[in-house]
């Protein structure tokens, strides 16, 4: 483990002010506690309307209302232990970007994630250290000693599994999913949002059309501050992303990679850039070295593999720009509904199978503690936070420190744009009408591309491809298809 101890760089550790300063490390003091970065990492001081420090902002944090990216933030309203979690909400959650805040006043020191966790937080409860990942929390032989080979095994994370519901592959090490906090003096994770039921919208179109504008006002922000990429696939999500992009797309770089599986995104997005008028470029696809592979395994904390382990040298070339992606939207699709209502029983086991991991102990009684604060919810709410919560918060991100490329962004990610999203009626949600006709209204011309199709005889030869590379995901497909139909008539 030791020859392929890669750089901190990029990382971080959260841990009494007392404590010695890590080495090579940057101390940042706040009052209880103190921020130690590693080189790379954007750190932006808050204030509250005293000037008092309140806390920090780890990332690239972007207040819409000013138009501002990561500068001193300064909150025109005082915070105290009973006024934190709307002061948070307002003044935190109000922000768009990827960053991680610490708030450090008396009596109340806590650690939040953004809406979707994309900077992902670990910590160690009997040492009372938190940071970016494992390997900032312990050294190589530590690292090396604690890693539960035999749950990393059983969950299949050396293909497409994950650690769920705060477990981590190293044995006492915790993951701080969304939407909690880390309470620093406790060192337990509590939950903040949602605090009751997402109330439905009563104008679903326009509330649909305001994420569209979020998201443009995103990426104009991040305009002003460097070069924007984006990436352009065949699906859904980056289509809804460009849609809203139309009055600025002119001075936005679209990216594909061309990876062998990718054929149809590179085919895709290549007839988008010549029938709209788009600047393009396709990436060569890169393989890792095993030494490249190794390191990146080290930056996840052994929490995940797949694709980006083995291509991320592909995604070199986006260095030192504004890389934005399309996460996000599958929480406005109904990810894991496959034949549930609200009123469909569910419980931890259900929710583990869900998600197609394998119903270890282990794992079952992790989701039961997650499940238990939000039991009174609908069974719709419940499987959407276990999306975001503990697919995406554990899975899509848990590698953030891994990736070569220090600035990705996914524009969809925010408070406001998640909430939005599961306040649209679930009819509407269920067969993804709400992006199409949204796409539809922002610029209906990308429309006249199909989505996740080639149009053409192609279709049919990917369709046999795919069943032959995965028949158990192509009998999924078809299930869904086949329970569409029926609710349709």
């Amino acid at each position: 483990m030791t020859a392929a101890w890669p750089s901190r760089n990029g990382q971080f550790l959260v841990i009494r002010r007392e404590e010695p300063i890590a080495s090579g490390a940057v101390r940042h003091v706040l009052s209880r506690h103190a921020i130690d970065t590693f080189g790379g990492l954007s750190i932006t001081a808050v204030h509250e309307r005293t000037g008092r420090i309140v806390g920090a902002i780890l990332g690239n944090a972007i207040d819409l209302d000013r138009g501002l990216l990561s500068v001193a933030t300064q909150v025109n309203e005082n915070i105290d232990y009973n006024t934190v979690d709307n002061w948070v909400e307002r003044n935190i959650y109000s922000l768009t970007g990827s960053f991680i805040f610490v708030l450090d006043i008396p009596h109340c020191s806590r650690i939040y994630l953004d809406a979707d966790g994309t900077k992902s937080l670990v910590y160690d409860r009997s040492r009372k250290v938190a940071g970016a990942t494992a390997m900032t929390l312990l050294d190589p032989h530590e690292y090396s000693n604690r890693l539960q080979t035999e749950l990393h095994r059983k969950l299949g994370v050396s293909q497409a599994g994950w650690f769920p519901a705060g477990l981590t592959a190293h044995k006492d090490i915790y993951r701080l999913t969304c939407n909690h906090y880390l309470d620093l003096d406790s060192w337990a994770a509590h939950r903040h949002w949602p605090s009751e039921p997402i109330a439905m919208s009563t104008d679903p179109m326009t509330t649909f059309d305001d994420v569209l504008v979020r998201i443009r006002r995103t990426v104009e922000v991040l305009q002003r501050s460097g070069t924007v990429k984006i990436a352009l696939t065949a699906g859904t999500d980056s289509r809804f992303v460009l849609s809203a992009l139309r009055p600025i797309a002119s001075a936005v770089q679209a990216v594909t990679v061309a990876a062998p599986s990718g054929g149809l995104d590179v085919h895709t997005a290549r007839h988008l850039a010549r029938e709209l008028n788009l600047r393009h470029e396709v990436l060569p696809y890169r393989i890792a070295t095993q030494a490249q592979t190794l390191g990146w395994q080290v930056r996840a904390g052994h929490c995940i593999s797949g694709a980006n382990m083995t291509m991320h040298p592909s995604v070199h070339p986006l260095r030192g720009s504004y890389f934005l992606g399309g996460l996000g939207g599958e929480v406005g699709r109904g990810f894991l509904w496959l034949g549930a209502d609200d009123q469909t029983p569910i419980d931890a086991s259900g929710i583990t199978a869900r998600l197609k991991l394998p119903r270890e102990p282990q794992v079952v009684q992790a989701v039961a503690r997650w499940l238990e604060p939000i039991d009174a919810f609908d069974t719709l709410l419940k499987l959407d936070l276990a999306y975001l919560e503990l697919r995406m918060s554990s899975w899509a991100f848990s590698d953030s420190y891994a990736n070569p490329v220090e600035t990705e962004l996914h524009p969809m990610i925010s408070r406001a744009n998640f909430a939005a999203m599961l306040s649209i009626p679930p009819e509407m949600r269920r067969d993804g009408r709400v992006f199409r006709d949204a796409i539809s209204r922002s610029w209906p011309e990308l429309l006249s591309i199909p989505i996740n199709r080639y149009g053409n005889w192609r279709d049919f030869t990917k369709r046999i491809k795919d069943v032959a590379a995965d028949p158990r995901r192509a009998a999924r497909k078809l299930r869904q298809i086949a329970l569409r139909y029926r609710k349709a008539f």
